[in-house]
């Protein structure tokens, strides 16, 4: 059985900053996707092969980061994706939230091709 590519999912209500972390991920060699809503994701991530990553932004309309970081680690069949928030306000409190309810990692926003590197590593 062929392996499937990685893959990272972007999903950011923001288009312009969405694409530029694409072409960072490309850059690194990965695969990507867009999604510009938590619930344009969430309904591909029922029907899809789930990617290797989400790279996911905590505000967003209608289904903010934090429920659709919920709604990730509520699947056992997901439990494999790692998910990585980005926001643009760091705070170490709203760090800990996030790593209590799954996230695998917290990146702030301008993300730097250094920083997606160091936390695709590994992976």
């Amino acid at each position: 059985m062929p392996k499937l590519p990685k893959t990272v999912w972007i999903v950011d209500d923001d288009r312009e900053m969405a694409e530029a972390i694409g072409l960072l991920v490309n850059l690194l060699g990965w695969e990507r996707r867009i999604f510009y809503s938590g619930k344009a994701a969430g309904k591909a991530l029922l029907t899809e092969p789930p990617p290797t990553v989400i790279l996911l932004d905590l505000n967003m309309p209608v289904v903010p980061g934090d429920e659709f970081l919920k709604f990730v680690r509520s699947r056992r069949q997901w439990e494999a994706v790692r998910v990585f928030m980005l926001t643009s306000e760091f705070a170490e409190t709203e760090r800990e939230r996030l790593l209590t309810l799954g996230a695998d990692g917290y990146l702030t926003k301008p993300v730097t091709l250094e920083e997606l590197e160091e936390a695709l590593a590994g992976i």
